[in-house]
């Protein structure tokens, strides 16, 4: 796993640029680039810091991640927000547009 890509994802898709997470963070801006373009790796307590800012526990940070676009990301980041009933309306349109696409 690469971690700083792991944060750009997960800042992507929550739509916060570096200046804001980093803010956010309690970091410096150049520090939080240099750990997303891999240059340096943040000490754990950092880290724990970075996912608490992005809404993450350390285990869902490390845990199984899909290669996934950034945009599925943001869709799904954006999805744990919704009430169940968002929920089941979102999911029927996805099927709906997914069998448009199927039939033509």
């Amino acid at each position: 796993m690469n971690i700083g890509d792991r944060i750009r994802n997960l800042r992507l898709a929550q739509n916060l640029t570096v200046t804001q997470l980093a803010k956010r963070s309690y970091i410096s801006q150049s520090y939080l680039s240099d750990i997303e373009s891999g240059r340096t790796a943040p000490s754990l307590d950092k880290l724990n810091v970075i996912c608490n800012t992005l809404g993450i526990s350390l285990s869902e940070f490390f845990g199984e991640v899909p290669k996934l676009p950034a945009e599925i990301i943001k869709l799904v980041e954006s999805a744990k927000k919704l009430t169940e009933d968002e929920v089941e309306l979102l999911s029927r349109l996805i099927e709906k547009i997914t069998n448009r696409t199927k039939n033509g």
